[in-house]
């Protein structure tokens, strides 16, 4: 698997790569000030490129953050032992300064460093329903999915959360493309035979901030945000909407038959 530089630094500094590694990994807070103090100008490949110590202290990263930094950058051999593993997944790894990264999730106030997937990257930036809360409540997953498919669109949910999850595989049923996001172990879901057929249908595109094989249960960081990163409101609006009125002629009062007496 031929990762960039920058995303291989993005690895070392923000995940963890393997169930027994119990490295400080940067939070996205971190992560996030550390991209500030190097400049937009700067790519964070520069702490692999040249000499790491010699950079922060250049952009003047604090003696106790820089520690931490050079701490993960020194898991070389832990990343390429991950990589080899990942690789035989048939995931792909992209990481925040690769021209592949979705400009959707670009769009994210704290972007992901790294995200993993199956599928097609296209799907990514093509918009599509929100399945959340406000879509959730209005209907049972078969008619949601039925006006879903009938507006052309894609479904993005998270496949974590059960009610989603059903919206989703109802879509996918129906011939319909969607976008799961994951914050769970993606192998897992690229697993199921149904969600693995879309995907090589080019249907469905899986994706997640966490690596393959992840099973420590931290609660979600990026996986919201992503989701209404790839969504569109005004398409979810317009959602809601064919759903209201469905509901509305659904409580319309029968017609009476007039008796004319013939």
């Amino acid at each position: 698997m031929e990762l960039s530089t920058s995303t291989q630094a993005c690895l070392l500094l923000t995940t963890r790569l393997s169930a027994r590694d119990a490295s400080e990994v940067l939070t996205a807070e971190q992560f996030s000030l550390l991209r500030e103090k190097l400049g937009e100008e700067n790519s964070i490949s520069l702490l692999l490129e040249g000499n790491a110590e010699a950079v922060l202290c250049e952009y003047e990263i604090s003696a106790k953050f820089a520690k931490q930094i050079m701490q993960l950058l020194s898991r070389g051999v832990g990343l390429a032992i991950a990589t080899e593993k990942w690789s035989r997944t048939g995931v792909w790894i992209v990481g925040c300064e690769d021209p592949e990264y979705p400009l959707s999730i670009q769009s994210c106030g704290t972007i992901p460093p790294v995200i993993f997937g199956y599928g097609s990257l296209e799907l990514l930036d093509g918009g599509g329903v929100i399945v959340d809360e406000s879509l959730e409540t209005k209907s049972g997953p078969s008619d949601l999915a039925t006006v879903i498919d009938g507006l052309k669109t894609s479904a993005v949910g998270i496949l974590d959360l059960v009610r989603s999850r059903e919206i989703l595989v109802e879509l996918l049923q129906r011939g319909g493309q969607a976008v799961g996001i994951t914050y769970k172990d993606i192998v897992a879901y690229g697993s199921v035979e149904q969600l693995r057929r879309a995907v090589l249908g080019g249907r469905l595109v899986l994706v997640s901030s966490r690596p393959p094989g992840h099973q420590m249960k931290d609660k979600p960081i990026y996986e919201e945000a992503i989701k209404q990163a790839i969504g569109d409101p005004h398409v979810t609006r317009h959602a809601i909407q064919v759903l209201n009125e469905k509901e509305s002629e659904g409580n319309d009062p029968p017609t009476q038959q007039l008796d004319l007496g013939f």
